[in-house]
């Protein structure tokens, strides 16, 4: 009966232990090096273009003191407008630059920052769009105070990123729209589901890594939702999904598109795997920003020719 008592406790504590594990590694989410990302979007030839374009490195203060590694590239021609392209988690600025080059076509200056934890940013724990949505506030107040009030800024994100933009809406940010690419709603089913691919097992499992996580960073990802921060919000937003993405269903997309009251589009790309929407058909993914920022009065007919 001791034995069994014995080994029963151990299986216990390892139990316990992998979820403490589990939730360590939702917080401190292993990023991947800044350099084998530009090696990957090189090879994608995302690159070409921002090779021979003129940029500015800078570190912008977070409202908590943190630092933000910024990178400033300028239109071809003199503009007021401005997007500002959020990276999707474990990711870095880099990934934003094969948006910047739609955005660029339309007159458009960018503006890419490594979310907390991420790129050349000091580690620190992901608190999947609380503390980041507060960040892109910053960013956003930080592009205003060195180009002026009179510039115009949208902002366009892929997962996180765009968690990011919409968590930030709550806030009532002076932005003229937002961009949301392969976005989830429920931050506890988007953990269930990775959690699930990788072990193998039923998620439900893997609930002691809830308190763990509250414990060592603060807050329950259980009580997260996007859709919470768009009541009210009148800010335009533009959804895009894949409907293969293995990550993030299309549900999700609907219940965020439901939850605002301003002027929305949803766009689903077939057989696009998660925040692979671009490489899916990147001449659609094209088309879709140039007609919504048409919609929207963020980009004039001379600048689409």
């Amino acid at each position: 009966m001791a034995i069994v008592i014995t080994n029963l406790i151990i299986l216990i504590v390892l139990y316990l232990t992998i979820c403490a594990i589990l939730a360590r590694s939702m917080g401190l989410v292993k990023c991947i090096d800044p350099n084998k990302a530009y090696q990957k979007e090189n090879r994608r030839h995302f690159l070409d273009g921002y090779k021979n374009w003129k940029s500015e490195e800078y570190i912008i203060k977070s409202f908590d003191g943190y630092e933000l590694h910024t990178t400033y590239i300028p239109s071809a021609i003199p503009s007021k407008k401005f997007v500002i392209l959020v990276h999707s988690s474990t990711y870095c600025r880099i990934g934003g630059i094969k948006y910047f080059n739609i955005f660029r076509k339309m007159g458009y200056n960018g503006i890419l920052f490594d979310l907390r934890g991420h790129g050349d940013n000091k580690k620190a724990a992901s608190t999947w769009g609380i503390k980041e949505s507060k960040d892109l506030l910053s960013v956003i107040d930080d592009t205003v105070n060195r180009f002026g009030d009179d510039i115009k800024i949208g902002v366009h994100g892929e997962c996180l990123g765009g968690v990011t933009a919409l968590t930030a809406l709550k806030y009532h940010p002076n932005i003229s729209f937002v961009i949301a690419d392969s976005c989830y709603n429920s931050l506890y089913s988007l953990l269930c589901k990775l959690a699930q691919q990788i072990a193998h097992v039923s998620p439900v499992l893997f609930d002691p890594a809830v308190i763990f996580f509250k414990l060592m960073f603060g807050f329950s990802y259980k009580k997260i939702f996007t859709k919470d921060s768009l009541s009210g919000n009148t800010v335009p937003i533009c959804f895009i999904q894949g409907d293969s993405d293995c990550v993030v269903p299309i549900k999700d997309t609907m219940e965020l598109e439901n939850a605002t009251t301003g002027y929305t589009e949803m766009h689903i790309f077939e057989g696009a795997d998660h925040t692979r929407n671009i490489l899916a058909d990147s001449d659609r993914y094209e088309e879709i920003i140039k007609n919504f920022l048409y919609r929207v009065n963020c980009l004039e007919l001379a600048a689409t020719a």
